[in-house]
């Protein structure tokens, strides 16, 4: 018996020192990741040096090999490689690598893609090449992090590839050693990332883009580009996220496709049909090719390179043909607070604010700062209402929320005051009707014809019957009901009813009609 106690004694030392190890290597890990996070809020300069594109070489060639390079050059651009593979900050030579890119899980290089057969990609064939664009895996074997968007590069076809390294292949050679990563343990563990293809990545068969005969080809071309090479999704689709969204997975959550998020302390916008239908093509083709906000203000941040490397390289043709895929992407909005709990100029704050207001990007007002804020309240709200509706300075209209709705922009700006002056009440309290009092509203004054079918009306929740009237759009329907048009009453036959009431009725009714879509913020 004694022995036997023994063993169990000496069993629960070795569990206990094992425990403790573990916990040492959980704070080390937990420890580097948080300096990551903290550095990554500083990493983002705005100042910015920009390579040019490197001449190619046409000696020995024919004419249809300098056709191909010039096509893989132009193919270069859409993808904007040259942002990555160049480090910007040291002026290096273009597409040398060496770029630091701050991760939370630690500091990733980008290696050097020129033809130099020793540090760059001179000595690859072009099996090589397609398998780590198509499968993120390096010659070695290696497998790439996710910080090298091979998720969308899946879908570029062979024949692009074999362009892109024609051209790669053509462009000087650099000889600058590669840099190793600095991982935070045990994401340095390259093999671990297997685990993150198996959740996240599922090998492509053929490695082709599969048009869609449905659509045009037009709508075909900028599917291709957005989806593909143009790896718009990376910045613009929110990502699975470990414990706390600044913890990116760097996973797109397919279902949110496009839907927006937040991406080196800058906010990517919504650029869904949602938030771009009503935009005119010209306006968005200003903002590709001369860095104009919707509504006012300079593009700035990551997207600002985008625009210089790449989308102002691309045809007017090529630029028409992602406007026009984007605006017929219909994607899941990802889960939003209740807005009856007067949640509403929070959640605007941290949906297009915060990734400006929260570091002071690009001059913004810091928030929680009350000096700042202090004279800015003084001079009159009303100043400040205006800047955040109709734009100013470095400041976009609405803050890139073009969907939401003045009074919204009102309580976002109402929050960041009260919280800026240490506990100052808001200065219009967020009031926004809810989902409950448009259903009162409903109940008293729409429910006698949309609920019976009375007049011709749709039936409440009748999806088939409210499809025109959701393609139409909701501010159509919000006019035909205060202007009394299509069979309705003036303001639905509710005199008293005020335009926020009628709002929330509408929305409640909406909603109801298309379920897939979110109302809320309207």
């Amino acid at each position: 018996m004694k022995k036997f106690i023994q063993k169990i004694f000496a069993m629960n030392k070795i569990v206990m020192v094992i425990l403790f190890l573990a916990i040492c290597a959980g704070l080390y890990t937990l420890t580097g990741i948080v300096s990551n996070v903290k550095q990554m809020a500083a990493a983002y300069s705005q100042a910015y040096f920009f390579p040019t594109y490197p001449a190619y070489s046409t000696q020995g060639k024919t004419a249809d090999e300098i056709a191909l390079i010039k096509r893989g050059e132009y193919l270069v651009k859409v993808g904007d490689c040259i942002a990555c593979h160049t480090n910007s900050a040291k002026k290096s030579p273009a597409f040398a690598g060496g770029l630091a890119m701050q991760t939370p899980f630690g500091v990733i290089y980008t290696p050097n893609i020129t033809p130099d057969k020793e540090t760059g990609i001179g000595g690859w064939n072009d099996d090589m090449f397609i398998k780590a664009m198509h499968e993120g895996i390096s010659p070695s074997g290696e497998y790439y992090y996710p910080a090298f968007p091979y998720l969308y590069f899946s879908i570029v076809t062979f024949d692009d590839l074999k362009a892109i390294k024609a051209y790669l292949n053509s462009i000087p050679a650099v000889h600058q050693k590669n840099h190793p990563n600095d991982m935070v343990w045990p994401f340095n563990w390259r093999f671990l990332q297997l685990g993150w293809r198996l959740l996240f990545f599922d090998t492509p068969k053929n490695g082709t883009f599969k048009p869609d005969p449905k659509q045009s080809e037009q709508w075909n071309r900028g599917a291709y580009f957005v989806e593909g090479l143009g790896h718009c999704g990376m910045c613009h689709t929110p990502s699975y996220y470990m414990i706390s969204k600044q913890l990116p997975l760097g996973a797109p959550i397919r279902k949110y496709n496009l839907t927006g998020a937040n991406i080196q302390g800058y906010v990517a916008p919504n650029i869904t049909k949602t938030n771009l239908n009503a935009i005119p093509d010209e306006e968005l083709i200003k903002v590709f090719t001369q860095y104009q906000l919707i509504g006012g203000g300079k593009v700035k941040g990551p997207m600002y390179e985008a625009v210089h490397d790449s989308l102002s390289h691309l045809t007017r043709a090529d630029l028409l043909a992602m406007i026009t895929y984007l605006k017929s992407v219909e994607s899941k909005m990802p889960p939003q607070p209740d807005v009856s709990e007067g949640a509403v100029g929070q959640y605007i704050y941290n949906s297009y604010c915060s990734a400006c207001h929260n570091y002071g990007v690009g001059g913004a007002t810091k928030f929680g700062d009350a000096a700042s804020w202090g004279p800015l309240v003084r001079s009159g709200i009303d100043k400040l209402y205006a800047v955040a509706i109709s734009g100013g300075g470095n400041m976009p209209a609405k803050g890139t929320c073009l969907t939401c709705s003045d009074l919204e922009i009102k309580y976002a700006v109402d929050y960041m005051v009260a919280a800026s002056m240490k506990g100052a009440k808001p200065i219009s309290p967020p009031t926004r009707l809810g989902a409950e009092s448009g259903e009162q509203i409903y109940q008293e004054y729409c429910s006698s014809c949309h609920t019976t079918g009375k007049n011709n009306a749709p039936k409440l929740g009748d999806q088939q019957a409210w499809k025109p009237i959701v393609d139409a759009g909701f501010l159509s329907a919000y006019r035909n009901v205060v202007a009394g048009r299509k069979g309705h009453p003036p303001h639905g036959g509710c005199t008293h009813c005020n335009d926020e009431e009628l709002l929330a009725a509408i929305k409640y009714i909406m909603q109801k009609g298309a379920p897939h879509k979110n109302y809320q913020l309207w």
